[in-house]
């Protein structure tokens, strides 16, 4: 009896049916490992902007953790065409805001891709007694990486140099609810 059941399980492992090889039309493994942004395609895998506590604050100093967090939740979705952070924290009426998510959105389509900037707020000088429209301003100036925006094809379209922009800048911001949401920025 141990003859034949040793000599089935030998026919078992070498009959090619009874152990199928792995399909070759099996999904490949999706790579998670973060990608930054190139002329090949959008950014991948980046972990989103995390709001510091300090932002959170109804304070000159939260006001202005919150502009720099702003900034950075805008390169975010330029790099990767996700634009959901920068919505969270920008009012729907902002135009600024609403030009940067239609071109995050132009990212997520594959119309462009965009390396960079980076953005660092200096000289953030706020005024936090509210406007007519409950906002508090603040003026400053920026300092930006160098920057590129590619075509579909990876076509270099646009390219920008690093450097501190001369002319200062101002955001228009209220605080509600617990958190800042961006009205409006620009030049000052």
């Amino acid at each position: 009896m141990a003859a034949v059941v040793g000599s089935m399980l030998v026919l078992v492992a070498c009959d090619p049916a009874a152990s199928p090889e792995p399909s070759s039309s099996a999904p490949p493994t999706q790579d998670l490992r973060p990608t930054q942004a190139s002329s090949l395609g959008p950014a991948r895998n980046l972990p989103k902007p995390v709001l510091p506590e300090s932002a959170r604050q109804n304070t000159k100093e939260g006001f202005e953790a919150f502009t720099q967090y702003w900034f950075d939740t805008i390169t975010y979705g330029l790099e990767t065409g996700d634009s959901e952070p920068l919505r969270e924290v920008s009012l729907p009426d902002c135009k600024m805001c609403n030009g940067y998510i239609a071109d995050a959105g132009q990212v997520a389509r594959g119309e462009r891709r965009h390396v960079g900037p980076r953005w660092t707020v200096s000289s953030f000088e706020p005024n936090m007694i509210l406007d007519p429209n409950r906002n508090a301003i603040a003026y400053f100036f920026l300092h930006e990486s160098p920057s590129q925006v590619f075509d579909s094809t990876g076509e270099l379209v646009d390219e920008y140099s690093p450097g501190v922009d001369e002319s200062p800048k101002v955001i228009h911001a209220t605080y509600k609810e617990g958190r800042w949401l961006a009205s409006q920025a620009g030049q000052a």
